[in-house]
């Protein structure tokens, strides 16, 4: 087995200081041109990779971005995370997932956040959901770069990549009532990559520009975001109602108000119209198909990278606050 070679080989190789191979590969303008040329020719000789962990130990940087999220949105940021991971290695960050969940009545959210601390990560990327403002403002506590992924925020070192999910539910909610199409419900998910009281707001905007009344408690219908919960939630729900739409927060939620109503025998697109949100894979599996709204999952998680990259490096930013553009995908849940 080939021996690794080690940044005391090439102190050796290049006859300096192991202090003045450090600073000439953490790019320290301390070192004479002669020298730093004489480090740099034994490096290529030995074929040195120089360890991150251990430049970031010099540096106080470990070119390391930590990725923080409850296990409930796995299914809405999968593809983030891929978008995460192809520009952070362009990059050439390392990108550790932590995830957190509720354990007993306790949120870890707070040892998570100290797990990222001691790891010494460069920066943070968070997704919205219900504990959202709590680690907002961990992270603020412990000045560590951020991105927000799905909520509008920005400070000196926090930056957000999100939709404008209010005019998503006004655009929405205002065409159907154009059409005559009242008695419009809203199913809403504790866990949310999408900021649902935004689209809420929304919705209680379009009402009043019809100048029709928004009864909150009958139009929101909370749900949870397991599927097998709401499923049965829903089958109740349907056997006494039944709405001209139903809009909701992701597309699983939306799938299991197709099933529950279709097990109501109330017949999908005729007698109610449903929609989903993020276009995700559910869309496509839904019976019938589903029409969702679009939104690029995989371009926001890349954005949230080269933001969070932009702050470290204190580069020139027009906005920490980055709106994506969303669109609406008919299918046949609708008419």
């Amino acid at each position: 087995m080939l021996k690794k070679v080690t940044i005391y080989d090439v102190a050796r190789e290049a006859d300096v200081s192991l202090a003045t191979v450090s600073r000439v590969i953490n790019g320290s303008s301390v070192v004479k041109a002669n020298t730093r040329d004489k480090v740099l020719a034994a490096i290529q000789r030995l074929d040195f990779k120089p360890n991150e962990i251990a430049r970031g130990l010099a540096t106080s940087k470990t070119t390391t971005i930590a990725i923080i999220f409850p296990q409930m949105l796995f299914a809405h940021v999968k593809d983030m995370i891929g978008g995460i991971g192809d520009v952070g290695r362009h990059l050439d960050y390392n990108v550790c997932i932590y995830t957190t969940d509720e354990i007993g009545d306790a949120d870890p959210i707070d040892s998570v956040i100290e797990k990222v601390v001691k790891s010494r990560a460069d920066g943070v990327i968070l997704f919205n959901n219900e504990h959202i403002q709590h680690q907002i403002e961990l992270v603020q506590k412990y000045k560590i770069p951020t991105v927000v992924i799905g909520k509008r925020f920005s400070d000196e070192r926090i930056g957000s990549i999100f939709v404008d999910a209010k005019a998503i539910a006004y655009n929405i909610v205002d065409q159907y009532l154009a059409k005559g199409k009242k008695d419009i419900v809203f199913i809403d998910t504790k866990q949310n990559l999408i900021n649902t009281q935004d689209m809420i707001q929304g919705m209680k905007e379009a009402f009043i520009k019809h100048q029709i009344h928004f009864d909150e408690n009958k139009q929101v219908l909370p749900t949870s975001p397991q599927y097998e919960d709401s499923y049965v939630q829903l089958m109740g729900y349907f056997k006494s109602h039944k709405h001209d739409l139903v809009f909701a927060g992701y597309d699983k939620e939306a799938v299991a108000v197709v099933n529950a109503a279709s097990d109501n025998n109330i017949k999908i697109p005729h007698d109610m119209e449903v929609i989903g949100m993020m276009n995700s894979t559910y869309a496509s599996i839904c019976r019938p198909t589903l029409t969702s709204v679009h939104m690029p999952i995989y371009d926001m998680g890349a954005l949230a990278v080269r933001l969070l990259t932009k702050i470290l490096h204190q580069e020139e930013i027009d906005t920490k606050e980055v709106t994506v553009q969303h669109l609406l995908m008919p299918r046949d849940t609708t008419m």
